[in-house]
């Protein structure tokens, strides 16, 4: 449900990877990309989750928030891990935004972070991968 048009949110990909890597962002490092979805009614939205993560996706835990009107709204993140290039964000968005529209909800962009090019090791660990499974099961198991 974006209002945005794909030359829009083509224009808008150049402008986030552009401004990164002038700020010195590592060019040849693996980023981790989340679009950014909401949705009014919970149950649509764990159906995009679902189609997501049937597509190959990673999804984030849902969150509550409030809209501008105090009115409850819910998000996640669809997240990979990419080369940070235009084509292939423009193409995840090509296969996003119609699996959020179909369900109703809203495609809010994407985001990812600063990749510092001297760090000696990534913030995701010595491997690089962003999605640890073991991490994540000790990580869970202490809470």
């Amino acid at each position: 449900m974006t209002h945005a048009t794909p030359q829009e949110l083509q224009a808008e990909t150049r402008e986030i990877i552009a401004n990164l890597l002038n700020d010195g962002s590592d060019p040849d490092a693996l980023y981790i990309i989340e679009h950014h979805i909401a949705h009014y009614d919970f149950d649509k939205l764990e159906k995009i989750a679902v189609d997501a993560f049937k597509a190959g996706y990673e999804v984030s835990d849902a969150e509550e928030l409030e809209d501008d009107n105090g009115k409850p709204l819910y998000c996640f993140d669809i997240v990979a891990e990419v080369e940070l290039k235009a084509e292939i964000i423009d193409a995840q968005q090509q296969q996003l935004v119609p699996l959020v529209a179909k369900h109703g909800g809203i495609y809010d962009g994407w985001g990812t972070y600063f990749e510092d090019p001297n760090a000696d090791e990534d913030e995701y660990g010595e491997d690089g991968e962003f999605f640890d499974d073991d991490e994540y099961e000790d990580d869970y198991e202490q809470r």
